[in-house]
This record gives C-alpha cells, sequence and structure tokens, in this order.
C-alpha cells in the first residue's frame, strides 16, 4: 500500500511541473472599410434625398455593419446616383453605433 502512494505522489509531482500548454488565439474583428465618399456631401443627400419618402432613422440607431444593407436597399428608390450613394454611406457609416 505504502509503495502505491509513493508512486500516485511522485506521478502527481511529475504531472504538476510540466509545463502546460494553452492554445492561445486572438480574433480581431476588422474595422470597416472607410467609404471614400465625403461624409458632408452625404448629410445633404440623406436629408433630401432619403428624408423625402419616410423619416430619417439616426445614423446611430443602426451599426455599421447594418447601413450597408440599408443603403444598398435604399438607394435605387431614392434615384441615387453612385457618388450620392458613396457619400450617403460616409455620413451613415461616419455616425454610426459602435
Amino acid at each position: 500500500m505504502k509503495k502505491y502512494f509513493v508512486a500516485l505522489t511522485l506521478i502527481a509531482f511529475v504531472w504538476s511541473c510540466s509545463p502546460k500548454t494553452t492554445p492561445t488565439t486572438t480574433t480581431t474583428t476588422p474595422a470597416p472599410a472607410k467609404p471614400s465618399g465625403d461624409v458632408a456631401a452625404g448629410k445633404e443627400t440623406y436629408e433630401a434625398k432619403c428624408g423625402r419618402c419616410h423619416g430619417l432613422p439616426n445614423p446611430g440607431d443602426f451599426t455599421a455593419t447594418k447601413w450597408p444593407h440599408i443603403i444598398d436597399e435604399m438607394a435605387p428608390k431614392a434615384k441615387l446616383d453612385g457618388t450620392e450613394t458613396a457619400n450617403v454611406l460616409a455620413y451613415v457609416l461616419a455616425n454610426a453605433k459602435q
């Protein structure tokens, strides 16, 4: 019985002194790409063209990941050209919820 106790103690000691390896993974969320539009012009277009049909949501009501989808859906309805779309997207992303 004494031999088992010594053997188990020795195994526990060796196991506790062995180096522990823990996988370290770091995940970082990439920042959304900065749009190439003009924020000031985007605000003007947003208020003028997007506000014609409905009340305007505050850009801070949605996150930067949701705005591109919203703008893609609404730009054709507001008859925005490519530059206006880029400007509006720049404006809402600059003021989006974090």
